[in-house]
């Protein structure tokens, strides 16, 4: 049977195994256009009706472009800003909230497993605004901005994993202090909103959103001192 075939299979295990093959066969060719095509057996069985099945899709989609690297090449940021992301702010944005939740654990998979450049590098990727106007921003903040957009899901789950996703990823190199005060600004705006709800809103997505903010707030306190520290040695050094 082809890869194809088993994707379908009635057996969802086998359906996983199928979707668990497409990191290694990523890596077999350079060009995007050829990535792209392997990469819709991901994107087909994102939308499975087993949880386990779309999460592995999902994981395998966000992690085709370390394939490269395995291989001594980089992409410069190409297969997050052609491939995942497009797939990112869909699910993002379906009517299904386990999908909102699957754009989530996106996120993490992303950001975690270092498969997106810093802001500061020359990456791009095309954003299209409520006005229809196109920009071009960093991968990074992209990414970022789709998590924030779920702050204020109307299904808890979602709400919660937004503050459970940003305190997970917030030791993370990637993010700069630029991108950790973004973060705590979308925590203190949620942990706001969802206080003046009657009887304080959901415990647990004000707990999520509380802890994140705590650890970023931590986070930005280390990147400080680093800073002073780096440049009281600086200054010794210039005096000496």
């Amino acid at each position: 049977p082809t890869l194809s075939d088993l994707s379908e299979n009635p057996q969802w295990r086998v359906r996983q195994s199928a979707v668990e093959i497409v990191p290694a066969l990523l890596g077999c060719t350079h060009l995007l256009e050829t990535r792209s095509e392997i990469a819709q057996l991901c994107v087909q069985l994102m939308d499975d009706e087993v949880d386990a099945v779309r999460r592995t899709a999902a994981e395998c989609l966000c992690l085709g472009g370390g394939s490269l690297a395995r291989h001594g090449e980089d992409d410069g940021g190409q297969w997050i800003s052609a491939i995942v992301i497009p797939q990112l702010r869909n699910c993002s944005k379906s009517q299904k909230y386990k999908q909102r939740m699957l754009s989530l654990k996106m996120v993490e998979v992303v950001l975690v497993n270092s498969m997106c450049p810093p802001a500061k590098s020359k990456a791009r990727t095309v954003v299209v605004d409520a006005d229809g106007k196109e920009s071009a921003i960093p991968p990074l903040k992209a990414i970022l901005d789709i998590a924030a957009s779920l702050a204020e899901d109307i299904v808890v789950n979602v709400r919660l994993n937004v503050g459970r996703v940003f305190a997970s990823i917030a030791h993370h190199p990637v993010l700069e202090e630029e991108e950790l005060n973004f973060i705590v600004e979308i925590v203190e705006k949620q942990l706001r909103t969802e206080q003046v709800k009657e009887r304080g809103g959901d415990r647990d997505v004000v707990f999520f959103a509380k802890q994140a903010a705590a650890i970023v707030r931590n986070r930005l306190e280390e990147t400080s001192l680093s800073h002073d520290d780096a440049s009281l040695s600086l200054a010794s050094t210039t005096t000496n």
